[in-house]
């Protein structure tokens, strides 16, 4: 739970650094008829008669499977290594699917959701998975950020 509130937080400050206080909410029900609430939603244009759209950002941390990868690797396990890794690969998975499955509402939303994790290391772990970008990009709809990536997300969708 601390880990869950301390990556919100990352994501939070890194969001109020670029954007101003009316683009984007906190806890932002964006699935008409859900209960579930996406930590942070960026308001951009909408089309028609809508006045805007959400696009939904949620912080996932499963640092439990990250450091268990970095002991395996320590320790040059190649078995525990592969288990590890896998495992760091369901989870994100998994994640994946549920900011999908929760937030993911066109035309009320963006067709896409961020997946924001807050150290680099991590993303860079995730990223060396091969084809889980790519997989969760297609089959989620989900983009898989760290800290520098976001950043350039937020400014671009700021300009």
């Amino acid at each position: 739970k601390t880990r869950g509130t301390w990556g919100e937080a990352q994501l939070g400050n890194l969001i109020e650094e670029i954007m101003t206080a009316e683009q984007y909410e906190k806890n932002v029900m964006t699935k008409k008829g859900s209960r579930d609430a996406v930590e942070y939603a960026i308001k951009l244009p909408g089309s028609g008669d809508k006045d805007h759209i959400w696009l939904p950002i949620d912080a996932k941390f499963p640092l439990t499977d990250y450091q268990n990868l970095i002991d395996a690797e320590e320790k040059g396990d190649l078995a525990v290594i592969e288990l590890s890794r896998k495992q760091l690969e369901v989870r994100i998975k998994a994640e994946a699917k549920d900011i999908h499955t929760k937030y993911i509402d066109t035309p009320h939303t963006t067709d896409f959701g961020i997946l924001f994790v807050p150290i680099e290391s991590l993303y860079g772990e995730v990223l060396r998975i091969p084809g889980l970008f790519e997989f969760i990009r297609r089959e989620y709809k989900v983009i898989i950020t760290g800290p520098t990536t976001i950043q350039a997300i937020l400014n671009s969708l700021n300009m």
